[in-house]
């Protein structure tokens, strides 16, 4: 009981640790939601090119740490500008549901011209990817801390703070703010609509390159699916949250990490995923909002 008890805690603290990974992809998803109340259902593209843009930087290049989390949220960015170039600009006077039919498009294309690229390329399913904390790790009694979930749960923490700082403390917070309550409203004020938007996607993005390098650098590989991944396990972060809610991503996040982890360990790995499932399927019966969403929340 003692050796199970010691075990329950681990993967209690490991799914902590990683599950910030999810929390950084969940909060792309929210800053767009809570702005355009669309599903940018093309963010997992992001991931996917953070993932192998750390990897090229990493592994193939040799770049450290700090340069290749820079690199690939800056490779992800680079893919938020042409979603919102090509999937929103384009589309903003059209029905919701248009530009999110857009962006699940723009994905499928994108993916798969990076399917056929990365055949060319390597011919198996996953490449490896350096990671340079790999064997850290620090110990406090029987548990022990990976290096890597460690440095994942700072660099998440560190971009959290920088977000928080970004929309309650600067101008292009309240115009965020502002528009999330109303487009209109926001360009009677003289808020320049279209670059704050823009802003947004560039942000979000950015996000999801540094969670597609965390992603690759804790599992030591890197795969062309992982953005279809990214878009499965960030959208049920957020939900499990609250849906437009950024401290609702944070703590979504956080506890699929903990689903994911307790499932594997109590039951088994082939059934995670249904088990996480089913946990969000009960906290909407219970809390349609989410575990920390309101029903009259702001939306960013």
């Amino acid at each position: 009981m003692y050796f199970f008890a010691i075990d329950l805690t681990q993967t209690t603290i490991d799914g902590l640790l990683f599950g910030s990974t999810y929390a950084l992809v969940a909060i792309g998803f929210t800053l767009i939601w809570g702005l355009l109340r669309i599903l940018n259902l093309a963010h997992g593209v992001t991931v996917m090119v953070g993932m192998f843009a750390g990897m090229l930087s990493a592994t193939i290049i040799g770049l450290p740490f700090y340069l290749g989390i820079l690199i690939s949220m800056c490779a992800g960015a680079l893919v938020g500008f042409l979603i919102d170039r090509i999937c929103y600009r384009p589309l903003r006077a059209a029905h919701e549901l248009v530009p999110m039919i857009a962006t699940l498009g723009f994905w499928i294309l994108i993916e798969e011209v990076f399917i056929k690229i990365y055949s060319k390329f390597w011919f198996r399913d996953y490449v490896p990817f350096a990671n340079p904390f790999d064997g850290a790790g620090l110990e406090i009694g029987q548990i022990r801390l990976r290096g890597d979930y460690l440095v994942t749960l700072a660099v998440a923490t560190l971009l959290v703070i920088i977000l928080y700082f970004l929309i309650y403390r600067t101008r292009l917070g309240l115009a965020m703010r502002m528009i999330a309550e109303d487009h209109d409203i926001g360009s009677l004020m003289g808020v320049p609509v279209g670059r704050v938007l823009t802003t947004a996607f560039l942000l979000s993005a950015a996000y999801g390159g540094a969670a597609g390098y965390l992603l690759g650098m804790t599992a030591n590989l890197a795969g062309p699916y992982a953005g279809s991944q990214a878009v499965v396990k960030g959208l049920f972060s957020m939900i499990l949250g609250g849906a437009g809610s950024i401290p609702g991503a944070i703590v979504g996040g956080l506890s699929l990490g903990v689903l994911e982890l307790q499932s594997s360990f109590l039951f088994s790995f082939a059934y995670r995923d249904a088990i996480a499932m089913l946990a969000l399927f009960l906290v909407l019966i219970v809390r349609p909002q989410g575990l920390v969403g309101k029903r009259t929340a702001d939306r960013i």
